[in-house]
């Protein structure tokens, strides 16, 4: 004990002072020796991933500000960590975000293991092995299999218009962030799970289950601190359930409905078999997970932990950028009285019928001012507004005058994509009649609010159906009355870069007064 205790002071300095020298040798290697070192960029930024966790973690999703200021002081091509690189040059977008008959793209396995959906498509790592899991997924996702939802899509839309009307008369003040997110939500959860059960919906909670729109937005907030210490989901994974609920309550729900998806899985699973060991046929297919029961997806890709992983993902991912952009849609329509008197004008025939006659999303799609509305939010909001780090895992790219090695992880945001005043002159001004007259190729190759290539958005189809049914039930000529509260621009423009875009952080949220 004398002996340990003599030597303590000693192991510990050379403990500290072989980190010192580790810390170091590593600063001068990315500095000097890298790979990447001839692609320029700042020294501070360059040297550690310190500056980017301090951006995004202590200043709340700042990081995608500051790369903007180094693309502005060193040009398109920059390095923005040590082993990272961004490209905002709109010409090249579809170099790096490809399609897989031009070449195999990888994900960033930095950023996939910050964020605790592990089996998922969407942060599956490898190109062949995403292709695997989402090429199943992507028929039921398709144009026609969205069509063959739209009964569900106006049930739902339905609840929320008469959750509204039923507060007419009441001057009652609502939250239109939670109800639109409860409205997405509903809509995943039916498609992943069509319980039937509506007293459990989102939209059935008095006041649209603001956990649920805080859970989300809680998640987001975190994936900074994640993505920076990955090694943190690794030992929350260790600690008991009923622990974690504890110190997290609000994780319950997103936990409930992992453990209602293992259960349908189950369930999705069995009706298949006893339907091939009778041969009688399984008439349940209303849910994805039905659909995928009776796929050719390999039977490795099937495993009930694994689709409650997948499902959660589509949850999440299908309720915050959708619901945001409803929700930002619609205070620009109820900000400006032009813009609400157009639409209710456009509307007024196709909706005529509702709610005996629904619109088909094929009607919607034609009508120009809505569908401009649509894409003008989508650009101010951005979908996904970080920068989406892609690999080529086999060639190298080639940009100007720059080499990229295989294996290098090389991002651009629709952030940068949907700002270029070449293709949208006044880039900050939401101005949707620059989506009527000409379309230029400049704004067609810039707007990428679904992103592109083998990696784009797999629910992309559903989210512009659903946003045009929705935005055309509660604008429509006689539809629910409802005005903004208490509610101005800076409630719905980005400010900070959680992957998705949020608003400024004490935001009140998108507010409308029932009279």
């Amino acid at each position: 004990m004398d002996y340990i205790a003599l030597n303590l002071p000693f192991t510990l300095t050379i403990l500290a002072g072989s980190y010192i020298l580790y810390s170091l040798g590593l600063i001068i290697y990315n500095l000097y020796f890298s790979p990447l070192s001839k692609f320029p960029g700042s020294k501070w930024v360059i040297a550690t991933y310190w500056p980017e966790f301090y951006y995004d973690w202590w200043c709340n999703g700042k990081y995608l500000f500051e790369i903007e200021k180094m693309h502005n002081k060193y040009g398109p091509i920059i390095r923005i960590n040590p082993e990272e690189l961004s490209i905002r040059d709109p010409d090249f977008y579809n170099e790096i975000y490809v399609t897989e008959s031009k070449r195999r793209t990888s994900h960033y396995d930095v950023f996939c293991k910050g964020i605790d959906f592990d089996g998922s498509h969407l942060l599956t790592v490898d190109h062949d092995l995403h292709r695997r899991r989402r090429k199943p997924l992507e028929p039921f996702f398709s144009r026609q299999g969205i069509m063959r939802l739209q009964d569900m899509l106006a049930e739902v839309a339905l609840k929320l218009e008469s959750r509204i009307r039923a507060l007419e008369g009441t001057n009652t003040v609502i939250r239109l962030d939670h109800a639109f997110s409860a409205f997405s939500g509903d809509i995943i959860g039916k498609i992943c799970l069509d319980s039937g059960d509506e007293s459990k919906t989102f939209l059935s909670h008095p006041t649209f289950n603001p956990e649920w729109y805080d859970t989300i937005h809680t998640i987001v907030r975190s994936i900074p601190l994640f993505t920076a210490f990955p090694w943190i989901v690794q030992v929350v994974s260790f600690i008991p359930e009923s622990i974690l609920l504890r110190a997290f309550p609000r994780g319950q729900m997103f936990n409930n409905f992992k453990e209602v998806a293992k259960q349908h899985i189950y369930r999705a699973l069995k009706d298949t078999e006893e339907s091939k060991r009778t041969g009688k046929e399984d008439t349940h297919h209303a849910s994805l997970f039905h659909y995928i029961a009776t796929s050719d997806m390999p039977e490795s890709e099937r495993s009930p932990e694994r689709l409650a992983k997948e499902a959660q993902v589509l949850l999440g991912g299908g309720t915050a950028s959708t619901a945001r952009t409803i929700g930002f849609t619609s205070f620009y329509i109820m900000s400006n009285p032009n813009i609400r008197s157009r639409l209710e004008d456009e509307l007024r025939d196709v909706m005529a019928g509702w709610p005996q006659r629904v619109p088909s999303w094929a009607e919607l799609e034609k009508l120009p001012f809505l569908q401009a509305l649509i894409k003008e939010s989508l650009r101010l909001s951005y979908g996904v507004m970080h920068r989406l780090p892609r690999i080529s895992p086999d060639v190298p790219i080639q940009y100007k005058q720059y080499t990229i090695p295989p294996g290098v992880p090389v991002g651009m945001s629709a952030y940068f994509m949907h700002s270029d005043p070449k293709a949208f002159p006044e880039p900050d001004k939401y101005i949707p009649e620059r989506w009527l007259g000409k379309v230029t190729p400049e704004m067609h190759r810039s707007y990428v609010p679904f992103t592109r290539g083998s990696r784009n958005c797999l629910g992309m189809n559903l989210a512009m159906s659903e946003m045009s049914l929705i935005l055309a039930v509660l604008f429509r000529p006689n539809g629910p009355k409802f005005e903004l509260f208490e509610t101005d621009e800076s409630d719905v423009k980005q400010a900070h870069d959680f992957l998705i875009p949020l608003p400024k952080i004490e935001t009140k949220g998108v507010r409308a007064i029932i009279p």
